[in-house]
């Protein structure tokens, strides 16, 4: 077995570096990071004072909880001797036999304080803990033209170019008459008020009980738009916002944005400046294309900090402006004739090598069913007259290009396996595209040799983080690597290659244990982890064992598991989860984050804690992995 202690040659391989993602993985979507803080404001005792210990976990003092939407949040630590008698502002608590309670309380928007009270015979200790809570926006005077200085959209600037729609927003007292101009512009441009909905919390509909707020009946949203024009001459141009009330008094403000139009006779160009540059659907939004370094982007517009990229007519991406490197003009956009494709085998991978002579974009599409890999390149025109393959390869199939609009060409390529076992994409060093595929590993024919010589990489997540924090103090890192030490002694006796992300006391932080997977070679990668909502959602009602995945090579092996964990553990089912966590996005291999229990719930805490627990989780995880094996691997 590969030990974790014992893990840093490996730490230390594949070239490791952090890799610049704006997400950090679920624990953002969570509580935020959390240290037991004992927090005494009061103590007063009329026996024998320190017989009493309140150790309050969450929330931390002067904590700010910035979801608007939450009229009510937990609170949990603990409290020796467990036999005292707990009130938190006012509520009898329960609390286990080790001393942890967990409660899920009303509070209200501003500075509110939660009292928390433990009393013991003559002897009484009194703890405080003060949050804040964020609301909704400034309160709207209905009597007046009031506008909420917060909702104003545009927030940022602007570079468009003509065509481009810009839309304007912003919060007001209902019932009022609104319109905004645009300087250098004469006339005023319309805004009506948007017919009120129901608001969502992304916690209470992901993790909850995906339960809606009626709309708020103190203000209305007001909404207009324009569409840039080839005579804009904007440059850093103001947008103010007019509201008219029902006694004809005006406010007026001006937005934080500015609009600008850019040249459009001039490309702007740029180049991926990250060994993984992400492309987003829309300024920070979802996650969608995967580029390497040094490939070609047109940027066509701007909003804040988010370049627009022209991928094809009507085709855009967004990309943050720091993870490109912008070109000097006069640099043409690159166009490309793909006239010839040909494929190579290798003992673990089939290669498709595209001769596109230029790094331009992609993306991948995976399909599981039939298996197969569509390619898209844009800036690419079809003159494919060859594809070259070798005739031994047991992996590739057919082969089929397709033009599917201008300059946007598309290869898919069928592949002779029940399941994906990973791939990765870049360009060598003459710009021609190469995508290694994975062939399925060699396994053993039964159960009891299904893992021999699968290369299994552990990532016990956080550290140097802590991760959440359960309501005794156990850290989440701690349980994580308990978990993880368990499970790779079954699966080394099993005949499997174990290696880790990180050991005791060598944690890497997320984006180096992400692209260390990336370059480990492992057949699966297994992300572990204990649960934790976030603020505002009940964990008295929401927990017990989740599991997560991203692509859909990694689907089968995340069902199984999930499954086998919840007859293991005999949990609450959580919930199964397609979900873009950073540990779950690798492409090299099947990849899968495992939640087994939550550790901020009194329970799953004590039972995480117990080697019994490990053993079934662990035992759990092995079986499915054996499945997944026997099912998909090559025998």
């Amino acid at each position: 077995m590969t030990s974790p202690t014992k893990s840093r040659a490996f730490l230390n391989a594949g070239n490791a570096q952090e890799m610049p993602f704006s997400g950090t993985m679920k624990r953002s979507r969570k509580m935020k990071k959390i240290i037991p803080i004992i927090f005494t404001l009061l103590f007063f005792s009329i026996g024998t004072a320190g017989v009493i210990e309140l150790n309050i976990i969450y929330p931390v003092e002067g904590d700010t909880i910035s979801a608007a939407l939450i009229d009510s949040n937990y609170i949990f630590g603990r409290m020796l001797p467990p036999e005292a008698k707990l009130l938190i502002n006012g509520k009898a608590v329960a609390v286990r036999k080790n001393g942890a309670f967990l409660d899920f309380l009303p509070l209200d928007h501003g500075l509110f304080t939660y009292s928390c009270q433990a009393t013991l015979g003559r002897d009484t200790v009194l703890v405080q803990r003060t949050v804040f809570t964020s609301p909704l926006g400034e309160a709207i005077n209905r009597d007046s033209a009031a506008i909420d200085l917060a909702s104003l959209r545009p927030a940022s600037n602007l570079g468009l170019l003509p065509g481009d729609v810009v839309e304007f927003l912003f919060r007001g007292a209902p019932g009022g008459h609104a319109w905004c101009s645009i300087d250098s512009i004469a006339e005023p441009i319309p805004m009506r008020a948007a017919q009120r909905q129901s608001k969502m919390y992304w916690g209470e509909s992901v993790f909850g009980g995906g339960g809606m707020l009626p709309a708020s009946l103190d203000s209305s949203l007001y909404q207009g738009s324009y569409v840039v024009q080839a005579t804009d001459l904007f440059d850093s141009t103001r947008i103010h916002f007019y509201l008219v009330d029902q006694n004809n008094d005006t406010t007026c403000v001006t937005a934080p944005g500015r609009l600008s139009v850019l040249d459009a006779g001039v490309p702007l160009l740029a180049e991926t400046a990250n060994d993984l540059t992400i492309l987003r659907t829309g300024p920070r939004k979802s996650y969608y294309y995967f580029l390497p370094r040094g490939v070609q982007l047109w940027l066509d517009g701007k909003v804040g900090r988010s370049f627009r990229v022209r991928l094809a007519e009507n085709l855009h991406a967004w990309v943050e402006d720091y993870k490109v490197s912008l070109l000097p003009p006069g640099v043409a956009p690159k166009r490309r004739y793909l006239q010839l494709v040909r494929t190579q085998s290798f003992a673990r991978t089939s290669r498709v090598l595209v001769y596109t002579g230029a790094r331009l974009p992609f993306r991948i599409q995976q399909i599981a069913s039939p298996q197969s890999l569509v390619v898209y390149f844009y800036g690419v025109t079809a003159d494919t007259d060859w594809m070259r393959r070798d005739f031994g390869d047991p992996l590739i199939g057919d082969m089929r290009w397709s033009q599917v609009s201008d300059g946007v060409y598309s290869l898919t390529i069928a592949l002779n396996q029940k399941n994906q076992w990973g791939y990765n994409a870049d360009y060598d060093e003459n710009d021609n595209f190469i995508l290694d595929i994975k062939k399925a590993p060699h396994v053993g024919r039964r159960r009891r040799t299904a893992l021999r010589n699968l290369k299994i990489l552990l990532d016990p997540g956080h550290d140097p983080d802590t991760g959440a924090v359960g309501p005794t103090g156990l850290q989440e890192r701690e349980a994580n690597l308990l978990l993880a030490g368990v499970l790779a002694d079954k699966l080394t006796k099993k005949g499997a290659i174990v290696e880790w992300t990180r050991g005791a006391h060598d944690g890497l932080p997320l984006g180096e244990r992400l692209s260390l997977a990336m370059h480990s070679d492992a057949d699966i990668l297994l992300s572990l982890h204990h649960n934790a909502v976030p603020a505002g959602v009940n964990p008295l009602k929401n927990h017990g064992s989740s599991t997560y995945y991203y692509h859909p090579q990694s689907y089968e092996l995340a069902r199984r598991i999930h499954g086998e964990i919840l007859k293991a553990l005999k949990l609450h089912d959580f919930g199964f989860y397609w979900d873009n966590l950073a540990m779950c996005r690798p492409t090299q291999m099947p990849a899968v984050l495992i939640e087994p229990a939550f550790i901020m719930h009194p329970e799953e805490e004590e039972l995480i804690n117990s080697h019994a627990y490990q053993e079934k989780c662990a035992d759990a995880i092995v079986k499915a992995l054996q499945m997944f094996a026997l099912e998909f691997g090559n025998k």
